[in-house]
């Protein structure tokens, strides 16, 4: 569908403690037209935006007005349909090269192999990329392209779908004149080629920058100043008595005038506003956009279950690329891996290792699952692509959860199998191939469980330094109540019969001690003075069996123990899709 007009009016928006965001607000633009929304910072800007976007609006409020496309009534489907949105943070995967970056967004977008590669070379091309094709976005320890660079990549990765409206959340945000300049000249050739509809919030443009735009919104307040042609601005403010001093930057002219932090501005607001409104023409007879339309819906099946094999290639390229995701955490395992074995070296098989073994056992197991906040950086950076894409129509969180989930085995997995490697033979645990592969399968099972949880608070609390909070909290409560450094027959009875017995850790160690104990038993020592009660005693041997009773295990339950963490970890993940899900 062309979209030739795109038209809003009288919206209105008000919170639910009475404060008006945006006040009778009305505006019209024309095919392949740029049109910028400006005003001071934190009145209206991108909240106007979000509404034209049909984007979430602010809890408890309320959006009266009319939207439409082409003289019909804009419904959310229509929108999602017709538009992309390039938010203000650069959400882009650091360790994709621009290519690819360009490339995976066609193909969410579902756009076959035979125009893709034809499209994605001139969209590349179109927005001045040629010379950084094969360079890499770029990390916090890795360099990649520039800032200016960067908003032109999202920019790409949103225009490769060739929307009708493209939406832009302050394009020039953190970079110098030369570099908006560039950006937004880039965005108004690309729009004229491809006959889309450009509407962008804008913060104080140079005078070449703003004379690019084809029409612009002045907002103060939530209340319209100007709305109409760039060229007409300085004629208009000297029409209604507020002419503008020679050589001076017009958009920087406006905003000084309409910005209500500084004494006096308040009175010319109110002027400025009541002459706009007397001779403001937008007069279309519109159909209403109720308030509870501007919600989120799900999003097809088909793209859903479409999109997860694009999801899980784009993943396994960022992970084996990425340092952060997997490499640092495996020096560090491998780290710990080598502290564990030259600690706890070669333990004997005399009473006097009794202990030792159990409290590498716990190491084992309680510190793997400790280091999985490592993995928070580049969950996060997962999210916040995933909410663009989300929001962009794209796919949504049962992809997104999938494909986490299926990319991640095999790292944890490899983790996990060196960790054993190192550990199992260096500590001397009991040497057989059983016993090495389900200390590897218990250790896996650990990191899984450790994973899962991560994501899950991290989706709860997208915050970086709250997430690594949190998560260390909580594996620091289920250290503290697995049984190993309070016993259960000491327990509090509230720390007992609730986070016990949902306590992955627990059942890790509880595995990784019958794996071990069960089948070796330990000599009493010389004096032949046995410190567990043991039925070998005459023979001054104790059984591993003997161990575990003393320490108030019954009977091993393999089978149910891993039933319990195949469900606890199902729990977290399913738990983290309900988040993302009920998350607008």
């Amino acid at each position: 569908m062309s979209v030739e007009t795109y038209t809003w009016s009288n919206l209105t928006l008000t919170l639910g403690d009475g404060k008006v965001l945006l006040d009778d607000v009305s505006g019209s633009i024309s095919e392949s037209g740029l049109y910028a929304l400006m005003g001071p910072s934190g009145l209206g800007k991108t909240t106007l935006l979000n509404c034209l976007a049909f984007r979430s609006k602010p809890a408890s409020s309320t959006l009266t007005g009319d939207i439409y496309i082409n003289d019909e009534e804009a419904t959310l489907n229509k929108i999602k349909q017709l538009s992309s949105y390039v938010e203000q943070e650069d959400s882009l995967i650091g360790s994709l090269r621009v290519l690819e970056t360009i490339d995976y967004s066609a193909k969410f977008a579902g756009i076959d192999a035979t125009h893709r590669k034809a499209l994605v070379e001139k969209t590349i091309k179109s927005l001045g990329l040629t010379g950084q094709l094969n360079v890499r976005v770029g990390t916090p320890i890795q360099k990649g392209i520039s800032g200016g660079q960067k908003r032109r990549v999202s920019i790409a990765s949103q225009m490769i779908t060739s929307p009708s409206i493209l939406f832009l959340d302050e394009p020039t945000s953190g970079l110098d004149s030369v570099a908006s300049r560039e950006v937004i000249s880039t965005i108004k050739q690309v729009a004229k080629e491809e006959n889309m509809i450009v509407i962008c919030s804008i913060h104080q443009p140079s005078t070449y920058t703003f004379e690019l735009f084809d029409k612009v919104m002045f907002l103060s307040k939530g209340k319209t100043v100007y709305n109409g042609k760039v060229q007409d601005v300085v004629k208009y403010f000297d029409t209604v008595g507020y002419p503008m001093p020679a050589y001076m930057n017009p958009a920087e002219y406006v905003l000084d005038l309409i910005n209500t932090d500084f004494a006096g501005n308040e009175a010319i607001l109110d002027d400025l506003v009541a002459k706009w409104r007397s001779n403001e023409q937008d007069h279309h007879e519109l159909l209403k956009l109720e308030a509870a339309s501007i919600e989120l819906t799900a999003f097809s099946t088909t793209n859903e279950v479409k999109n997860i094999g694009t999801l899980i290639s784009r993943s396994l390229v960022k992970a084996s690329r990425d340092i952060l995701t997997y490499y640092v955490r495996l020096v560090m395992y491998l780290g710990l891996a080598i502290l564990m074995g030259t600690v706890w070296l070669r333990l004997g098989s005399d009473q006097r290792n009794i202990q030792p073994f159990i409290n590498a056992i716990f190491f084992s197991g309680a510190f793997m699952s400790f280091m999985s906040v490592a993995y928070i950086p580049s969950y996060l950076e997962d999210y916040s692509s995933y909410k663009k894409e989300r929001l962009n129509g794209l796919y949504g969180p049962f992809a997104f959860c999938l494909s986490n989930f299926l990319v991640g085995l095999p790292f944890i997995f490899l983790i996990a199998a060196l960790f054993s490697v190192i550990t199992f033979f260096m500590v001397n645990f009991h040497q057989t191939a059983t016993g090495f592969w389900y200390y590897l399968f218990w250790l896996f099972l650990d990191l899984v469980a450790a994973e899962s949880m991560t994501t899950l608070i991290a989706s709860i609390f997208p915050n970086f330094v709250i997430s690594l909070a949190i998560t260390a909290f909580a594996n620091g409560l289920w250290m503290a109540v697995g049984g190993f450094l309070v016993s259960t027959n000491v327990l509090n009875v509230f720390w007992y019969y609730t986070f016990y017995w949902v306590n992955y850790q627990r059942y890790v160690f509880q595995g990784m001690l019958f794996n071990e104990f069960m089948p070796r038993e330990f000599t009493c020592g010389s004096s032949c003075h046995c410190m567990y009660d043991s039925p070998l005693a005459s023979q001054c041997r104790i059984p591993g069996d003997a161990v575990l009773q003393s320490l108030g295990y019954g009977s091993e339950d393999r089978g149910l123990w891993i039933g319990v963490m195949i469900a606890i970890i199902a729990f977290y993940r399913i738990a983290t899709y309900v988040v993302l899900k009920l998350r607008k």
